[in-house]
């Protein structure tokens, strides 16, 4: 292991020097943006990463030992922070098979089921498919369901809020709709 240069910033910043934390920051972003850019950009922002790579650093800081370091500081930073990424994208797509066997579920009861979750913003592929899946869905030609759609977005004005009992029909119907495009 060659000379670990940041040991020193390291070292003051765990005896509660602030300053030694701007020092650590200044040679550590470029690492926070590069991990940022190679695994989870199209899943947060960079300010938000920025934010999370900074808790990161406080928490390394903490944790590393000085005088005996298997590894230098940079390399102990870099595997928390893509050990951080990978946790965040597994987590999205633990979300995101939640949300399809929610949605594919047999369930009768749909009195008790509410949706909650999000799109995909930054895939414009996935928005293009459900856009098309739902174009070509009869019953996405009606007004009722465009509105139903507008709730469960929370883009309905108040308004136009439908009847909880026409809401639940409307989801029942793009669950099988959905279930149908899956299948086929």
């Amino acid at each position: 292991m060659g000379k670990d240069r940041l040991i020193a910033a390291v070292r003051a910043a765990q005896n509660g020097h602030e300053f030694a934390y701007r020092v650590l920051i200044k040679h550590l972003r470029g690492a926070m943006f590069d991990v940022h850019r190679r695994k989870i950009s199209s899943r947060i922002t960079a300010d938000d990463w920025y934010a999370d790579g900074l808790g990161i650093l406080f928490r390394c800081v903490k944790k590393f030992d000085t005088k005996h370091p298997r590894a230098k500081f940079s390399t102990y930073f870099m595997t928390a922070l893509t050990n951080h990424a990978t946790d965040l994208v597994r987590s999205y797509y633990t979300a995101k098979a939640d949300f399809e066997k929610q949605m594919i579920s047999d369930s009768n009861d749909l009195a008790g089921t509410m949706i909650d979750c999000g799109t995909d913003t930054y895939n414009p592929e996935q928005i293009y498919m459900l856009r098309e899946m739902l174009a070509k869905t009869a019953v996405a030609q009606t007004p009722e369901f465009r509105q139903a759609v507008l709730q469960l977005l929370g883009m309905a004005q108040p308004d136009q809020v439908v009847s909880s009992r026409r809401f639940e029909q409307m989801q029942y119907r793009l669950k099988k709709a959905i279930q149908q495009a899956v299948s086929s």
